[in-house]
């Protein structure tokens, strides 16, 4: 009795597939794709794949089907930009079809019953047919297959995929008028059909009709070539004889490199197509010519081998289709990230810019900042926004410039450099691609990889960026680049002239709370497969985290702690010790232990030679209170805190200044000369450098040389110079952020950082009484209430 099995509906059109010879078909019709995505969940990928009546029906109902049909096994080569398909069918067995329906997903399906196949000639009849099969390959060239060959040889008894391959190659189409050579288990049916096609009637008739003159003729010119091909057999004639001679010996010898001819016609199939370029279609064609011809297994046969394989994976033509909604690519931002404003909007704008301008030829945007401020988090939300796919390469530590070009396919271990690796990934030609750590490169005797990378950012050269193993000119210029980096004074200058930097600070403690509670507590929850019932954490615990147990410019050290008093948690209710929590200031401690770091406090008192000056570090701002102390002694400047050059000269300069105008600020001309002065700036252990505590020095030195003391509640932060100026300074924002933590009430800042106080948070202006101050005579004036 026939196997039955009830299988998805594959429409079939205009063609015929036979069992044994796989086809690739492309697919584009909104029905059929549904039923293919179906039998891909639900069938394992199988469908009977049923032919329709009439080809040029578009939508066919079950009455527009044959009642034949054949089980096939697929699987999805290529998804195209419009959603269609192109598979390859792997036909396995005929069917007759019982019955057609719709299940209850709505998808066609079929109850078929297997066809076998029975051979049906007697040992006479076989010995006839396989004599009638060689004399009509001698006259029929299109007779020709690598079945028909093998039964020729006596290799093949597989009479069913013999017919099969002539039918396919000689009268495909004609399958469907003659639904019995499916149907039919007879092998001496389907031959009969065969027979019929092959050698009809009307052929006959036709080679009748000739003159017995023409027919001469016509003889006459084939002997002719014949003659002429026996004697002139050129190279490719040979090249074709030991190609075909060669994989006679694999066949026979079972050979596992076999499998490579295979993959070599279906990238010749691809060339023919897709739209490959024409430089890259010959110079692929010339690798897979001298492929063929080289013994499998050699290292040249590998080389060339892998060679196409790169050059047929590298996406030379394929590309996504950007998005153009400014709107939604500033909600992707706002979604992903908190703050960052500034940023924000000047990503925008080069969205626009390039939406308007369809060109990508504006300076490569650079992200700096410290670690954790989430650079490579904003280019995958930019990626998000814009449509294209992510890829990103390191470039930390890269000092060999052929790990950027490539290296020579000749060299053993060859391969191509991380750009052309990269967009393989992509697999489109226009994606977003993230340069990470770009700062970090170095050069040395093998080459300076920054200068390759030279010709990847400049958008006049990176149209045709060469790359060694490749040697053919690869198209960058459609590709977004974004770079990141934590320093911007170590970025080669050739590149950093390219690009546009956009910092990214440290966060704020106000802006970290924020982050936790909107983005890494429900991230950290959901993760963990908990709900928000289960878990709850408080705004004082977050705090609490922040300010005692991590010290960062970011939030990576935050995410871990609450990831850890979410783990925490997890095993305490599996132990069926509580069921729910409310994390606050207290549980922190109980879970993460004692605190690790604490913040600098503000004097508890005002003391004669300390001032309090405002810092800012990689980790954020804080207040840096500076001593003064004079003892007996010939005038000298002693200088202890692990102070770096910038700050030492700082020193000297405020020094200098007090001793020039001692009569202003009250003090006696003796004291220079009668004592030793010695200035501290603690922690003792930790480096410090830079020229903004030049007025706090000179405030500490006066106060400590007049014995006035200065208020606790004051702060203050810029450079000084020999006649009294007081300079601009960098980090503001981080510094008042500390001061206001502190408990200063006032801080004094240079005037011409009035620009940055839009940058200030307005909680942290609502806390501080923040004065400009353009000459050091303002600074005194303020500090000890002269005027």
């Amino acid at each position: 009795m026939s196997k039955k099995i009830k299988l998805p509906i594959f429409h079939i059109r205009g063609t015929f597939i036979v069992p044994g010879i796989k086809e690739n078909l492309e697919v584009g019709r909104k029905n059929t794709l549904r039923s293919i995505n179906y039998a891909i969940k639900n069938s394992n990928n199988q469908m009977i794949a049923i032919p329709q009546i009439d080809h040029s029906i578009e939508e066919p109902k079950f009455e527009d089907l044959h009642n034949f049909g054949i089980l096939i096994d697929f699987e999805v080569i290529k998804e195209w930009k419009d959603e269609s398909l192109t598979i390859s069918a792997n036909p396995i067995q005929r069917c007759k079809v019982i019955e057609m329906y719709e299940n209850e997903d709505q998808i066609p399906y079929s109850n078929v019953e297997f066809v076998e196949s029975i051979n049906d000639f007697s040992e006479e009849e076989l010995t006839e047919l396989v004599n009638k099969i060689a004399e009509a390959v001698k006259t029929k060239g299109t007779l020709v297959t690598k079945q028909v060959r093998q039964l020729i040889a006596g290799e093949l008894d597989d009479l069913a995929l013999v017919f099969d391959s002539i039918m396919f190659k000689v009268a495909p189409s004609r399958i469907l008028s003659n639904p019995e050579y499916i149907t039919s288990p007879s092998l001496k049916t389907r031959w009969q059909i065969i027979e019929k096609i092959i050698f009809s009637e009307e052929d006959y008739a036709t080679r009748n009709s000739e003159s017995v003159e023409a027919a001469k003729q016509k003889t006459q010119i084939e002997q002719d070539l014949n003659q002429k091909l026996k004697e002139k057999m050129d190279k490719q004639q040979k090249e074709y004889y030991l190609r075909e001679k060669m994989r006679i010996i694999k066949d026979e010898l079972d050979d596992e490199d076999g499998s490579d001819d295979t993959s070599l016609d279906k990238y010749k199939e691809r060339l023919s197509k897709e739209p490959f370029p024409e430089e890259v279609k010959r110079k692929i064609l010339a690798s897979i010519k001298r492929v063929e011809a080289l013994q499998s297994g050699t290292p040249e046969w590998n080389t060339e081998k892998n060679y196409i394989d790169w050059m047929m994976s590298i996406p030379w033509w394929e590309e996504t289709e950007d998005l153009t909604d400014l709107k939604f690519a500033k909600e992707i931002l706002d979604k992903h990230h908190y703050g960052m404003k500034k940023v924000k909007e000047r990503i925008i704008e080069y969205l626009a810019v390039k939406t308007k301008t369809k060109s990508l030829k504006a300076p490569i945007i650079t992200l700096v900042g410290p670690p954790g401020v989430g650079k490579t988090s904003l280019a995958k939300s930019i990626a998000e926004a814009v449509g294209k796919n992510f890829v990103k390469v390191s470039l930390g530590g890269v000092k060999d410039e052929s790990e950027i070009r490539g290296h020579r396919k000749t060299y053993v271990g060859s391969m191509p450099g991380r750009i052309i690796q990269t967009m393989k990934r992509a697999k489109v030609k226009n994606p977003l691609f993230l340069l990470d750590e770009i700062d970090k490169m170095a050069s040395d005797h093998r080459g300076d990889p920054a200068s390759a990378m030279l010709e990847v950012l400049d958008p006049e050269q990176n149209k045709e960026f060469s790359d060694h193993y490749i040697e053919e000119a690869y198209d960058l210029s459609q590709v977004m680049f974004i770079a990141t980096a934590n320093y911007p004074e170590d970025i080669p200058e050739a590149l950093y002239d390219r690009m546009e930097i956009i910092n990214l600070s440290s966060y704020t403690e106000i802006e970290k709370v924020k982050i936790a509670q909107d983005y890494l507590i429900p991230k950290s929850i959901e993760q963990h497969e908990l709900t928000s019932e289960e878990i709850t954490f408080t705004e004082g615990a977050v705090n609490e985290i922040i300010k005692f147990y991590t010290r960062e410019a970011g939030v990576r050290q935050l995410e871990r702690h609450i990831n850890s008093i979410v783990r925490k948690y997890i095993v305490k209710n599996l132990n069926g010790e509580l069921k729910k929590i409310v994390i606050d200031e207290k549980t922190i401690n109980d879970l993460l232990g004692k605190r690790i770091f604490d913040h600098t406090e503000k004097q508890d008192e005002s003391q004669v030679g300390v001032v309090t000056g405002l810092a800012y570090t990689q980790f954020g701002g804080d207040i840096l209170p500076i001593e003064v102390s004079l003892y007996p002694g010939k005038g000298n400047l002693i200088l202890t805190g692990k102070l770096g050059d910038v700050m030492k000269e700082s020193a000297t300069i405020a020094l200098t200044y007090v001793k020039s105008n001692y009569e202003k600020f009250g003090i006696e001309k003796t004291i220079f000369e009668e004592n030793d002065i010695h200035i501290h700036v603690p922690e003792g252990a930790v480096p410090k450098d830079g020229p903004s505590a030049g007025i706090t020095i000179t405030t500490a030195l006066i106060s400590g040389l007049s014995n006035k003391p200065v208020s606790k509640e004051i702060g203050m932060t810029g450079e000084i110079t020999l006649r009294g100026n007081v300079l601009p300074i960098g980090g503001l924002r981080e510094k008042s952020i500390s001061a206001s933590r502190s408990g200063l009430k006032t801080i004094l800042i240079p005037k011409k950082n009035e620009r940055d106080l839009d940058e200030i948070p307005d909680e942290v202006k609502a806390k501080l009484k923040i004065i400009p101050t353009e000459k050091y005579e303002q600074v005194f004036d303020i500090v000890f209430n002269t005027k």
